[in-house]
Protein backbone atom coordinates (compact mmCIF):
# COMPACT_ATOMS: atom_id res chain seq x y z
CA UNK A 1 0.00 0.00 0.00
CA UNK A 2 2.90 2.15 0.80
CA UNK A 3 4.81 1.71 -2.59
CA UNK A 4 1.11 2.46 -4.32
CA UNK A 5 0.91 5.77 -2.30
CA UNK A 6 4.48 6.86 -3.19
CA UNK A 7 3.67 6.89 -6.72
CA UNK A 8 3.61 10.93 -7.79
CA UNK A 9 0.36 12.02 -8.16
CA UNK A 10 0.39 13.55 -11.75
CA UNK A 11 1.12 9.48 -12.88
CA UNK A 12 -2.94 9.05 -11.28
CA UNK A 13 -4.15 12.13 -12.68
CA UNK A 14 -2.49 11.45 -15.93
CA UNK A 15 -4.70 8.33 -16.22
CA UNK A 16 -7.47 10.20 -15.43
CA UNK A 17 -6.95 12.48 -18.22
CA UNK A 18 -6.37 10.01 -20.00
CA UNK A 19 -10.08 7.95 -19.22
CA UNK A 20 -7.96 4.84 -17.99
CA UNK A 21 -10.67 2.51 -15.95
CA UNK A 22 -9.74 2.16 -12.37
CA UNK A 23 -8.30 -1.18 -13.19
CA UNK A 24 -6.26 -0.09 -16.17
CA UNK A 25 -4.92 2.66 -13.82
CA UNK A 26 -3.74 0.34 -11.08
CA UNK A 27 -2.55 -2.74 -13.87
CA UNK A 28 -0.92 -0.39 -16.22
CA UNK A 29 0.59 2.70 -14.73
CA UNK A 30 0.28 2.75 -10.73
CA UNK A 31 1.11 -0.80 -10.04
CA UNK A 32 4.45 -0.94 -12.05
CA UNK A 33 6.09 1.55 -10.51
CA UNK A 34 4.83 0.71 -6.99
CA UNK A 35 6.85 -2.64 -7.45
CA UNK A 36 10.08 -1.16 -8.55
CA UNK A 37 9.80 1.39 -5.48
CA UNK A 38 8.78 -1.70 -3.51
CA UNK A 39 11.74 -4.07 -4.25
CA UNK A 40 14.74 -2.41 -2.30
CA UNK A 41 12.54 -2.01 1.09
CA UNK A 42 11.31 -5.64 0.24
CA UNK A 43 15.01 -7.32 -0.79
CA UNK A 44 16.04 -6.10 3.04
CA UNK A 45 12.92 -7.85 4.64
CA UNK A 46 13.11 -10.81 3.32
CA UNK A 47 17.03 -10.97 4.24
CA UNK A 48 16.35 -9.97 7.42
CA UNK A 49 13.70 -12.23 7.83
CA UNK A 50 16.08 -15.13 7.00
CA UNK A 51 18.41 -14.29 9.47
CA UNK A 52 16.10 -14.12 12.16
CA UNK A 53 14.24 -16.66 12.25
CA UNK A 54 14.45 -20.92 10.62
CA UNK A 55 12.47 -19.46 7.70
CA UNK A 56 15.10 -20.41 5.72
CA UNK A 57 13.67 -24.33 5.99
CA UNK A 58 10.75 -23.17 3.31
CA UNK A 59 13.75 -23.60 0.70
CA UNK A 60 14.17 -26.85 1.47
CA UNK A 61 17.21 -26.17 3.62
CA UNK A 62 16.96 -27.68 7.32
CA UNK A 63 17.47 -25.19 10.09
CA UNK A 64 21.16 -24.57 9.84
CA UNK A 65 21.21 -23.45 13.84
CA UNK A 66 19.63 -26.81 14.89
CA UNK A 67 21.83 -28.88 13.00
CA UNK A 68 24.79 -27.14 14.02
CA UNK A 69 23.57 -27.72 17.87
CA UNK A 70 23.14 -31.39 16.94
CA UNK A 71 26.61 -31.39 14.91
CA UNK A 72 27.97 -29.95 18.09
CA UNK A 73 26.59 -32.14 20.32
CA UNK A 74 28.19 -35.33 18.79
CA UNK A 75 31.08 -33.83 18.21
CA UNK A 76 32.03 -31.10 20.81
CA UNK A 77 33.64 -28.73 18.22
CA UNK A 78 31.65 -25.60 18.50
CA UNK A 79 33.49 -22.97 16.30
CA UNK A 80 33.99 -24.36 13.25
CA UNK A 81 30.48 -25.63 13.25
CA UNK A 82 29.07 -22.12 14.00
CA UNK A 83 31.78 -20.32 11.18
CA UNK A 84 30.14 -23.20 8.89
CA UNK A 85 26.50 -22.04 9.70
CA UNK A 86 27.93 -18.15 9.41
CA UNK A 87 29.20 -18.57 6.05
CA UNK A 88 25.98 -20.79 4.74
CA UNK A 89 23.86 -18.08 5.81
CA UNK A 90 25.92 -15.54 4.10
CA UNK A 91 25.49 -17.02 1.06
CA UNK A 92 22.22 -17.74 1.36
CA UNK A 93 21.88 -13.80 1.93
CA UNK A 94 23.95 -13.15 -0.84
CA UNK A 95 21.69 -15.09 -3.50
CA UNK A 96 18.58 -13.29 -2.23
CA UNK A 97 20.28 -9.85 -2.77
CA UNK A 98 21.61 -10.62 -6.01
CA UNK A 99 18.15 -11.90 -7.04
CA UNK A 100 16.17 -8.71 -5.47
CA UNK A 101 18.89 -6.70 -7.88
CA UNK A 102 18.33 -8.77 -11.10
CA UNK A 103 14.75 -8.38 -10.27
CA UNK A 104 15.71 -4.33 -9.83
CA UNK A 105 17.38 -3.99 -12.68
CA UNK A 106 14.41 -6.02 -15.22
CA UNK A 107 11.84 -3.55 -13.97
CA UNK A 108 13.82 -0.72 -14.00
CA UNK A 109 14.40 -1.52 -17.79
CA UNK A 110 10.71 -2.20 -17.69
CA UNK A 111 9.73 1.24 -16.86
CA UNK A 112 12.28 3.13 -19.08
CA UNK A 113 14.24 4.25 -16.04
CA UNK A 114 17.18 2.09 -17.01
CA UNK A 115 19.03 1.47 -20.34
CA UNK A 116 18.61 -1.77 -22.39
CA UNK A 117 21.33 -4.13 -22.16
CA UNK A 118 22.01 -3.72 -26.13
CA UNK A 119 21.97 -0.10 -26.03
CA UNK A 120 25.01 1.46 -24.66
CA UNK A 121 26.24 5.11 -24.26
CA UNK A 122 27.96 4.74 -27.54
CA UNK A 123 24.29 4.79 -29.64
CA UNK A 124 23.15 7.21 -27.72
CA UNK A 125 25.68 9.94 -28.20
CA UNK A 126 25.20 9.12 -31.84
CA UNK A 127 21.55 9.83 -32.22
CA UNK A 128 22.27 13.46 -30.16
CA UNK A 129 21.88 16.25 -31.71
CA UNK A 130 24.90 17.74 -33.57
CA UNK A 131 26.59 14.85 -33.19
CA UNK A 132 27.84 14.77 -37.10
CA UNK A 133 28.47 18.68 -36.95
CA UNK A 134 32.63 19.18 -36.93
CA UNK A 135 33.80 22.21 -35.85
Amino acid sequence: RGAILAVPKAQYEATVALNFTPLQRMRRVLLPQAVALMLPPFGNLIIELMKGTALVSIISIADLTFAAQQIRGNTGETMWVFITILVLYFVIAQLLQLLVRYAERRVGRMLGRRPSKDKGMKNVAAAAPGAGVTG
